[in-house]
């Protein structure tokens, strides 16, 4: 396979019979889109290739060999566990920003506003990419809240109060700063959704690369996969607590697999027997089990007797089949999933006494 990506990587993994097929790959796009790849920037990675068919393919094309890990868009490309030496990058990024700044003069109130619009920014790209690491959230947050207390990134200042105290929002007694934590999973399950609704490139190769004729739902966590996406289906049970399956016609969700059946899966449920009694395939809709806007499941064994009972109360309509966030007819919002999502607290009562809408920031923070 041959992968061209703007003018930057190209990733190959063929045998000696298509090594032919890589020029001509590379003519072809040239012809159709006037671009020619520069030798000069160009880099070929090889996984499970021998020397001969490197040199042979170095050759021919006039690209150097890549090593990994290697930067891509900023972000760190590699094929293993994401690691604190992996995110160095991140940290030394935040940290040069926050000791680039004059910040003596600035109040609390001063550096809670640059924590906020600046510093707590520069992780996004990072948390919706990756799962980053204990130990990366762990440092990221200790420069911002040496930063706040302190005034640097690297003080040795103990803080005033409890950072997870600080990452409440302000009703309930913090300074509305998001936990890393919390925000980088959230992050990661927009990927969730984008996977079970959207239909760009990237959706469109995971299906066909990595859940194939599977189901998303019951994809193992083992074997031979990328660690991201291995982190991906380790959140599917926090994105299952959300997600609300609303059956309309009946002919998207799969009639074993997806969580349609009251918030679960039939085969999450009942096991893989109920299938094998039923008598139907693995890859069944729901449609299958519909005649004439009535419920008729096989009556072959205790269990499906027990399931054309329960779903008597799931209606049939004619609607579309649609997946929604927290309840129907709601798409995915990072807003929403927070505040489903997040760890919170009691609301104080003194809260609308020190940010009232006539509040000074810099008094409000000293009482709050």
């Amino acid at each position: 396979h041959l992968c061209y990506a703007d003018d930057l990587l190209i990733f190959a993994a063929a045998d000696l019979k298509s090594i032919e097929f890589i020029k001509q790959g590379l003519d072809h796009f040239k012809a159709v889109s006037g671009l020619a790849a520069g030798a000069e920037k160009s880099f070929i990675f090889f996984c499970n290739s021998n020397r001969r068919m490197k040199e042979h393919i170095l050759s021919m094309t006039n690209f150097r060999q890549g090593v990994l890990p290697v930067k891509y868009l900023g972000l760190p490309l590699i094929t293993s566990r994401l690691t604190k030496r992996d995110c160095i990058p991140l940290i030394e990024k935040i940290l040069t920003r926050v000791n680039s700044w004059t910040t003596k003069i600035l109040s609390y109130a001063g550096r809670l506003q640059l924590i906020k619009s600046t510093l707590a920014s520069m992780q996004i790209f990072w948390c919706s990419t990756f799962l980053l690491p204990a130990e990366v959230i762990k440092e990221c947050e200790r420069i911002l809240r040496k930063f706040l207390w302190a005034s640097s990134g690297n003080s040795g200042k103990r803080g005033l109060v409890k950072w997870t105290t600080v990452c409440l929002p302000r009703p309930e007694g913090g300074l509305g700063i998001k936990s890393l934590k919390t925000w980088n999973q959230i992050l990661l399950l927009k990927q969730i959704w984008n996977i079970l609704n959207d239909h760009s490139l990237w959706v469109q190769w995971c299906k066909l690369n990595l859940i194939r004729k599977h189901s998303f739902w019951t994809l193992s966590t083992t074997g031979s996969m990328s660690w991201s996406w291995r982190q991906i289906l380790h959140l599917r049970n926090k994105a299952l607590t959300q997600l609300v399956y609303v059956c309309g016609r009946w002919d998207k969700f799969s009639l074993w697999y997806d969580p349609w059946f009251h918030g679960t899966s039939i085969y999450s449920t009942y096991g893989y027997r109920v299938i094998y009694d039923a008598g139907l395939g693995n890859n069944e809709l729901v449609q299958t089990v519909i005649e004439n806007d009535q419920w008729c499941w096989p009556t072959t064994s205790p269990q499906l007797l027990d399931i054309q009972s329960r779903v008597q109360n799931i209606p049939i309509t004619s609607s579309l089949d649609s997946i929604s966030w927290g309840s129907v007819g709601k798409p995915f919002t990072t807003k929403q999933a927070w505040e489903s999502l997040r760890i919170s607290a009691p609301q104080v009562g003194w809260a609308k006494l020190v940010w009232h809408t006539l509040h000074i920031p810099k008094h409000a923070l000293c009482y709050g």
